[in-house]
């Protein structure tokens, strides 16, 4: 299932990628975060480790059926698990619901190889990232032509 996706971003999957909504499931908490802020609830819960969000639906931002969506999905969990991965499902929503909800995961310090190897596995444009105490940013796996990049946006090389 080796993706090879190798596009330049467009500007308008960018702005759509900043604007969306990316909920965390804890329980029956959800936890809202958006690119570009803080997040202390996120990083108390997280003891304070690095994270980042990845899902495996809509290769290239193209979609798929649902089942199919599924499939990888299953697939990006048990890959996770592999890795020994601590991680929280996440439900990745844009603005005004031009677009189907994506769920995905937010794993607990995964390894900067291992992250970019499973995004562009899974055909993704990019993943959103954040520190402790820092602000959720954008990490852009293939070059986007908006020049400079907004300051939460960040080309994720490794």
């Amino acid at each position: 299932m080796e993706s090879t996706v190798a596009t330049d971003l467009d500007p308008a999957l960018l702005d759509a990628f900043l604007a969306a909504e990316y909920q965390v499931v804890d329980g029956e908490a959800r936890l809202s975060l958006t690119i570009g802020r803080r997040h202390p609830k996120l990083d108390q819960r997280l003891r304070r480790h690095p994270w980042a969000i990845l899902t495996a639906f809509n290769p290239g931002a193209n979609q798929l059926p649902d089942d199919a969506n599924q499939q990888r999905h299953n697939q990006l969990q048990a890959a996770s698990a592999l890795a020994g991965l601590e991680s929280l499902p996440t439900i990745n929503r844009a603005p005004g619901h031009n677009w189907p909800d994506e769920h995905g995961l937010l794993l607990l310090a995964p390894d900067r190889r291992w992250l970019i190897l499973q995004a562009r596995r899974f055909g993704q444009l990019a993943v959103v990232c954040g520190e402790p105490g820092g602000q959720a940013l954008l990490g852009l796996l293939d070059p986007c032509p908006v020049n400079p990049l907004p300051a939460a946006v960040f080309e994720l090389h490794g």
